[in-house]
């Protein structure tokens, strides 16, 4: 059997160790939560925001924002048709109805005309994904937003780092999410933030997370329905070291994409998700749709890879079939990446003969040796 060549997987260093043990040795009694709010700080000021709320998981992260920003049955939010479950099931908690929008074909992120085609006397929000860590149209959504004064959301789960225009992704909406989850390029094992420069939507999301809990008439008393969504101190202390070395983690997921830029764009039948001119993308999960020209089916592909112990994965269905939503429009492009796309291994310990090797074998399966 060949070497395993992961899908993702993280660079852990002496760094991390020695935060995670402090928070073994010294994280308890009257230190419990100085790594979470070091962690809180620190990425508020690298993003240039003024509050951060971390979570036990980006999922959770996400329904406190939706959550916060009062959305309630009868509502509508507008929100892309090609991400992981959670970025519709955050505003499915809710009650509100998700509508979903088509995406861009060239970078997979929801499509700003799609978008104002979707709105409706109903509609409250906006909840974009930067998807794959590619920053979505900022400028248009934005102003979207503007002209309908909707709230916007930004699910950056994947894409600490990316920037649009020069400004970092997750500072432009209302409220934004980011992940340190195990497959993430900043991990924590679990893990998520909130942030915002919003004091209001703020103060929301820390007393839901908090089980709603305002200590108004005792240590334990609750004033409304709350979860228990905070990170733990053992958890912070593992993020915070990675959000330290985010640059150089970055560096890294676009060294292995240039791997594979150099390999396979100019591949008849393959199309590569490259990053726009302004854009940034952080290339959490660089990926490859196969175009029409090509025979073998995508599953296939991904399954002959396997064979080569090569750990690559399909694309996201298509959330707007699943059974517990509304299909209101087709999304044709979300339609074909679903159907056609595949995000390549990028784990932190991959070196170029691996993408080397994971390439080859992409073209022979395919059929354009």
């Amino acid at each position: 059997m060949n070497k395993k060549i992961s899908f993702a997987g993280p660079s852990i260093t002496d760094k991390e160790i020695t935060y995670v043990m402090d928070a073994v040795k010294t994280g308890w009694y009257e230190n419990y939560e100085g790594y979470i709010k070091k962690l809180e700080k620190s990425f508020a000021d690298y993003l240039g925001v003024k509050y951060a709320v971390a979570t036990f998981c980006c999922t959770h992260a996400l329904h406190l924002a939706a959550a916060s920003l009062g959305l309630k049955p009868g509502d509508e939010v507008i929100v892309t048709d090609f991400s992981w479950v959670a970025t519709s099931y955050a505003v499915a908690y809710t009650g509100a109805t998700c509508v979903f929008a088509d995406v861009d074909p060239d970078t997979w992120n929801i499509d700003p005309d799609c978008i104002r085609k979707a709105i409706t006397p109903k509609t409250k929000a906006i909840m974009l994904v930067h998807t794959f860590g590619h920053p979505a149209e900022m400028d248009k959504i934005m102003q979207i937003a503007r002209d309908y004064e909707l709230f916007v959301i930004e699910d950056a789960a994947p894409a600490v780092g990316a920037e649009y225009k020069g400004q970092l992704v997750g500072s432009f909406g209302d409220v934004s999410c980011f992940s340190f989850q195990g497959g993430k390029m900043a991990v924590s094992g679990e893990g998520g933030i909130l942030l915002t420069d919003s004091e209001e939507i703020y103060e929301k999301a820390i007393l839901l997370a908090n089980m709603g809990r305002t200590d108004s008439q005792a240590v334990f008393w609750s004033d409304f329905i709350g979860y228990e969504y905070v990170m733990s101190n053992l958890t912070a202390s593992l993020a915070l070291a990675q959000l330290e070395r985010v640059d150089e983690l970055m560096e890294k997921k676009r060294k292995i994409f240039d791997w594979y830029f150099d390999r396979l764009h100019k591949i008849d039948g393959i199309k590569i998700v490259r990053e726009k001119p302004g854009c940034k993308s952080n290339y959490c999960y660089p990926s490859i749709l196969l175009e029409k020209s090509v025979r073998t089916p995508r599953d296939d592909v991904v399954a002959g890879l396997r064979l080569e112990n090569i750990h690559a994965r399909p694309t996201f269905p298509q959330m707007s079939r699943f059974p517990v939503f509304e299909q209101r429009f087709e999304n044709p492009v979300t339609q074909f990446v679903a159907q056609q796309g595949i995000s390549l291994p990028s784990a932190a310990n991959l070196e170029e003969e691996d993408i080397d090797f994971v390439c080859k074998n992409i073209i022979r399966l395919i059929g354009r040796e």
